[in-house]
């Protein structure tokens, strides 16, 4: 990089397609001190090129989803803001809602909240552009299958989601979990597509 300016470390960082970033991660960027990053972390922030979103984690973007799927890693967006993402329902959720194989955490002031998954069940998501970086989506199958799991749907919302989705790929993604509860999960989706 030509300056070590914070305008060059910013566009260093999109072009990346990073949406959140670290002092340590603008450290490297510099090749320079972990100290050193804290102060040019500081400089974007004061110069009004990026948001303190949590102690250690600066936003690069404006982008809600970019922000909590790459705020905490590994995480993805799935359940109803998901499924609302890719047109399965219409109700607006009260946040975003992220899985994640770390513990499960609401940020009350970003408003996003995590919930736990086994290591197993990550999977079924994909890698979406938005704007100069990308958020990490479930596929609308396998947000139904995270919210069974989780146990966050009534029979009446599975029963409304169900006909809205392709029902060989639930069933497909379904059948790859292997672990802890699989055996409910694979009960209550094939019931599900038994009945559409």
């Amino acid at each position: 990089m030509k300056e070590n300016s914070i305008y060059s470390i910013k566009e260093f960082a999109l072009n990346a397609g990073k949406a959140v970033i670290t002092p340590a991660e603008i450290a490297n960027i510099l090749g320079r001190p972990k100290s050193i990053g804290a102060v040019y972390a500081a400089r974007l922030v004061k110069k009004g090129l990026a948001k303190r979103i949590l102690r250690g984690k600066l936003s690069l973007s404006d982008d809600d989803f970019a922000i909590a799927s790459q705020l905490i890693n590994p995480a993805y967006i799935s359940l109803n803001s998901a499924l609302l993402f890719h047109g399965i329902t219409k109700q607006v959720t009260n946040g975003i809602e992220c899985v994640t194989t770390t513990n499960s955490i609401r940020i009350q002031k970003l408003g996003i909240v995590y919930h736990k998954i086994p290591s197993s069940l990550f999977y079924g998501y994909k890698r979406v552009s938005r704007g100069q970086s990308y958020a990490f989506f479930a596929e609308p199958e396998k947000a139904l299958i995270d919210g069974i799991y989780l146990g966050v749907y009534t029979k009446q919302q599975l029963y409304e989601y169900v006909g809205n989705i392709d029902k060989k790929r639930l069933l497909e993604l379904s059948t790859r979990y292997k672990g802890y509860g699989s055996r409910n999960i694979m009960k209550v989706v094939e019931s599900l597509t038994e009945l559409h």
